[in-house]
């Protein structure tokens, strides 16, 4: 417990103190978006098919932790920092160094034991992580569509 609650300090303070890039309506939609991510992730992965789990099997307020503050606040510092402008190498290698700043976090949860795997592999994480950081990409992609379209009319 004492690791997820260093966690998110750490993550809050990290979050606010970084420069923004983009627009303040962005980055909340990137944050409401991590969230909702999460939550379906959770649900699917350790509700229903039990593969991993926070503390213990079943719902507990500390595990909601993950999702409303460490999601929203690693999706917005990923995206904040997204390399948009530059080449697909680049984006591919940024992509690359979250998924093992990602692994590494998972690794260091699991032994901590607030994060218990139940069946999953590391490898699959390794296969996820870059899948639902690029979720994050085509999310914004769609609002800030959505968000043109809508101030044209």
């Amino acid at each position: 417990m004492i690791f997820l609650l260093f966690s998110v300090v750490i993550f809050i303070l990290v979050t606010l103190r970084i420069p923004k890039k983009l627009e303040r309506s962005e980055l909340i939609a990137v944050a409401y978006f991590s969230t909702i991510l999460g939550f379906v992730t959770d649900i699917i992965l350790d509700l229903k098919y039990h593969l991993y789990g926070y503390f213990e099997p079943g719902v507990q307020f500390p595990g909601f932790l993950p999702a409303i503050i460490l999601f929203p606040t690693a999706g917005v510092v990923f995206m904040n920092f997204f390399p948009f402008m530059k080449s697909l190498a680049k984006k591919l290698l940024y992509t690359f160094y979250w998924t093992l700043f990602c692994l590494g976090y998972e690794f260091l949860s699991v032994e901590s034991d607030y994060f218990y795997h139940n069946g999953w592999k590391y490898w699959q994480s390794a296969l996820a992580y870059p899948f639902l950081l690029w979720l994050h990409l085509v999310h914004l992609k769609i609002f800030r569509w959505y968000t043109k379209k809508s101030s044209q009319t």
